[in-house]
Order: C-alpha cells, then sequence, then structure tokens
C-alpha cells in the first residue's frame, strides 16, 4: 500500500478512536462534549493526569479499553509517521511527485504499456533515438526504478493511467502487455479517448490481429508470424536479411522517415532539386502521401507534397544529419 495512503488511514483511526471515546464518556458519564473530549485524549496519550471527573464503575471500564485500543492505534500512527520520514519513503513519494511533475509536461511523447522483455528492448531503441516516452507498468522493477525513464505505476487497461501518462498530448501508444485480452482492452479504452492517437499493439495468437485491428490498432505486430516470415527470409534471402537487420539497428547504414511540414522549404520542389543526396547523403526509396498513397523507388522529378512521408536510406548518423533540414 501507498505509504502516504496507510499514513492517511492510520491518522484517520486515531481520530475516530477519539470521536468514539469522546462519545462513550457523554453516554456513560453523562458529561459535556469538552470535558469528555479532554478525558479521551489525556487517557489515550497517557500523560498520567488525574481523571478530571469521578468515574462509576461503567466509566472505569470504558477508560480501561480506551488506554489498551487507543495506545496500540496512536502507536501505528507513530509508527507509520516515523517509517514515511525517515525510512526512506518520503523520498521515494518525492520522486514520484517529480516525476509526474515530468511526464505532465511531456509533448508528442510515446507511451509504452508493459515493460517484459519486448517492451524493454522497445525503450532502449526509443531512448537510443532520444524520442521521448513513458512506461505503463503494473509492477515496477528495481531495473525500471533506476533506469532514468519516465514511468508511471498503474494498470494500463485503467483510462485513469492512461490519462496520468498523458494521452491527451501523447502521439503514439504501443500496448505490448502480456495477454491479448489486456491488449485488446487497452487498445479499445486508448482509441476511445484519441481518435488521432497511433496505437501499435501486439497479438501474442495471430487469431487476435483483426479483433486488435477492429478495436482501433493502427498497426498488429505479431511475434510468431514475424518470426517464422523471418525464418523462412533467412532460408531463401540471407544476404537481404542481413542488409535489413544492419539497418534497423543502425549498424553502417541507416533506414529513416522523414516528415514534410507544411512549412518546409521542400514543399513543391522535386527530389533532384531537394538536396537530400548533396547535403545529407541519401537515398528516397519511397514516398508516402498524405491521402495514404505510396510511391515506390520514385523518380528525380517526383514532386515534394506537404504531409508526404519520406522513407530515407543513408549512412549511420542520418538522423542527427537530417535534423539540419528542419526549418
Amino acid at each position: 500500500m501507498d505509504p502516504r495512503i496507510r499514513l492517511l488511514y492510520s491518522i484517520g483511526s486515531v481520530v475516530a478512536f477519539v470521536i468514539i471515546g469522546t462519545a462513550g464518556y457523554m453516554l456513560i458519564e453523562h458529561q459535556p462534549l469538552l470535558l469528555s473530549l479532554y478525558m479521551t485524549v489525556i487517557t489515550v496519550s497517557t500523560v498520567g493526569f488525574k481523571e478530571v471527573i469521578n468515574l462509576d464503575p461503567a466509566g472505569q471500564i470504558w477508560t480501561m479499553l480506551v488506554i489498551m485500543f487507543g495506545y496500540g492505534t496512536v502507536a501505528i500512527a507513530l509508527a507509520n509517521l516515523v517509517s514515511l520520514l525517515v525510512g526512506g519513503e518520503l523520498r521515494a513519494i518525492r520522486g514520484r511527485l517529480r516525476m509526474n511533475a515530468h511526464v505532465k509536461e511531456l509533448r508528442n511523447h510515446v507511451i509504452l504499456c508493459g515493460y517484459g522483455r519486448m517492451g524493454r528492448l522497445i525503450a532502449a531503441e526509443l531512448k537510443r533515438d532520444a524520442v521521448p516516452f513513458v512506461v505503463i507498468d503494473k509492477d515496477v522493477s528495481k531495473e525500471l526504478e533506476s533506469s532514468g525513464m519516465l514511468f508511471v505505476q498503474g494498470d494500463a487497461t485503467e483510462d485513469s493511467t492512461l490519462l496520468s501518462a498523458g494521452l491527451e498530448k501523447a502521439k503514439a501508444l504501443v500496448s505490448f502487455l502480456g495477454t491479448d485480452a489486456d491488449n485488446v482492452y487497452v487498445t479499445l479504452s486508448a482509441r476511445e479517448l484519441r481518435s488521432d492517437l497511433t496505437i501499435i499493439s501486439r497479438a501474442e495468437n495471430p487469431t487476435t490481429e483483426t479483433k486488435l485491428s477492429r478495436a482501433g490498432a493502427d498497426a498488429v505486430i505479431c511475434p510468431q508470424i514475424i518470426g517464422a516470415s523471418k525464418a523462412a527470409a533467412m532460408l531463401l534471402r540471407p544476404h537481404v536479411v542481413d542488409f535489413v537487420d544492419m539497418a534497423a539497428r543502425g549498424v553502417d547504414i541507416e533506414i529513416a522517415q522523414y516528415d514534410i511540414t507544411p512549412g518546409s522549404h521542400m514543399v513543391g520542389s522535386r527530389l533532384r532539386e531537394s538536396g537530400l543526396r548533396e547535403r545529407v547523403g541519401v537515398t528516397v526509396v519511397a514516398i508516402k502521401r498524405g491521402d495514404g498513397a505510396q510511391i515506390f523507388s520514385p523518380g528525380p522529378d517526383e514532386v515534394i507534397n506537404a504531409s508526404d512521408q519520406l522513407i530515407l536510406i543513408g549512412r549511420r548518423g542520418l538522423a542527427e544529419r537530417l535534423s539540419s533540414l528542419r526549418g
């Protein structure tokens, strides 16, 4: 349980006990509110003052009960307070508050649901390319806590958790939870909250792909299908697989996507005039138009439009060189 909630419960128990004790003196000894409250407080605190009222046998029994149960309640509350202050829990709470503040400042980030084996790999790739992201995981490991990455501890299937991870300002969500049911639920929830969000989800069972697509996923990753396809490709086209793997890992060569914004100086120019090959040393292998149309191996006279996405291939360090073209 959250130590803050535990402390609040303890304080609430003390307050409730004082109210019950006061009510007991009022009913049993027929004393006014202030005097009954005073009697309860000095009894629970064990200060040793003499009773301010003459107690009959029923009042004496009630006082003994107040001492026994009241002292234990106060002792637990004090123990929780000490634990919070000196046991490192206060520092952890402050750390979480700082992290929550950083998460609220994120814009156009990626929400990664699940920090399992595949989630760790995705997080490493996002971190390598300096893409802002936040991890949602129900059971936060020490590895995640010490990684320096932003995270939200909670159930990704709950709307409140998604919103606390900045869903309203995110550009994409990746759901790689342990079960297909959870991934379908997260996809449904995220799509209902954000109709324009890019959602990528994992399907452990190939038959779940259709369900995830219907739930709103823009892309579905099925490790079984990908693994089988790669195994077949390694048998039939091993050199092509090596080339693609090198590009995916950014070893020697890279494949990147470059988005053409409406204000870009390239809008309206032809590929030969863009200066991509001369300035950045890249080759445009495909263009995805804003309407979804795709052009593979475009010619030098192909016109670049606003909202186009250029698929580029070039030497390692492509992302850094492309940053010089912005604006």
